[in-house]
């Protein structure tokens, strides 16, 4: 495995650009908090509290963890490795919180421009779906490979932690929060249901395929748009962005993480593919869904880097990976 390599006068300058990077991600997840607070406070929505129990204690376990690696047995590879993980999953429950009260704007939704852009490059929502549903075994793999993304998340800050690519970590983390935050803001703003949501086929078209988004769990979109659903639980998570897809974003900024691991780089990269690809069909999503989410996923890892370049992060010297 590689490892992180400081020498003893790098040492205050590689402790200060870790410093430097977390302070900016508490700040980013912070200002998240506050946002959310406020507008549940100042609105007729409730929140769960109970439900956030299970995260904040997980969340300690692993700050105690990386504490216990940075100062009494110092391995770099583990204090960033637990650190990530703990800012990934705070984030991750704050920015469910904003993405649920972002959904209630109820601005206009484009879905016709969508659904006209998807024409215009000639993608037939139905027909790539109904493609699936004839063949059972295609659409139960493109369930199976659907569900992997969030799972595979985690497990590339582990994987690229104990290989010791400190920088990849942290860069990997804060593109994935860039993402969510584009992803949120513009869903927000241009928000849509999709092509199940929109198009709304039969049940039994849906039904031959059972995808794990169905009309049901489209509902909870409608019923934030609409006023109904005001009770917010981390229980009982919903994925409520369409345009741009998140899991487009995940996928490809999972591919991007990996690009220089020789050994992982290909498995990943066909994995993710097959998810990107069972978006239409698992996530009811547009093509343009799909391509805005990739188009974010470029964007925030690019951002993220020049991110970490002020943030002085770099300092942090890993080997290549083998």
């Amino acid at each position: 495995m590689a490892e992180v390599h400081a020498t003893s006068t790098h040492m205050p300058s590689l402790a200060a650009g870790l410093d430097r990077q977390l302070a900016m991600k508490a700040a980013i997840i912070v200002a998240i908090l506050v946002i959310d607070f406020a507008w549940i406070a100042g609105t007729d929505f409730e929140f769960d509290v109970a439900s956030a129990a299970k995260a904040a204690i997980v969340t300690v376990v692993l700050v105690a963890v990386g504490w216990f690696y940075r100062v009494k047995r110092p391995m770099k590879r583990f204090e960033v490795l637990c650190s990530e993980t703990a800012v990934l999953l705070v984030f991750s429950t704050s920015a469910a919180v904003l993405s649920t009260l972002m959904t209630s704007t109820n601005l206009p939704m484009i879905d016709d421009r969508l659904i006209a852009f998807d024409t215009a490059v000639g993608f037939d929502w139905l027909s790539y779906v109904g493609f699936v549903n004839e063949r059972p075994w295609l659409g139960t793999l493109s369930s199976i490979v659907y569900i992997t993304t969030l799972t595979q998340v985690a497990l590339t800050v582990v994987a690229l932690g104990l290989m010791g690519e400190v920088v990849r970590v942290q860069r990997f983390v804060l593109a994935v929060m860039l993402g969510a935050l584009t992803c949120i803001v513009i869903s927000a703003i241009l928000p849509a249901a999709g092509a199940l949501g929109t198009i709304r086929p039969p049940v039994e078209f849906t039904m031959m395929n059972n995808p794990i988004v169905d009309l049901e769990y489209k509902q909870a979109f409608f019923d934030l748009r609409n006023g109904l659903a005001r009770f917010i639980s981390l229980d009982e998570p919903r994925g409520l962005i369409a345009f741009p897809s998140y899991h487009g974003t995940l996928s490809v900024l999972i591919i991007l993480a990996f690009a220089r691991a020789r050994f992982w780089f290909w498995p990943v990269f066909v994995l993710n593919i097959a998810v990107i690809l069972s978006t239409p069909v698992d996530g009811g999503h547009h093509l343009a869904d799909i391509i805005g989410g990739i188009v974010v996923a470029f964007v925030a890892w690019w951002a993220a880097d020049k991110l970490l370049d002020l943030a002085g992060a770099r300092r942090v010297v890993a080997e290549p990976l083998s």
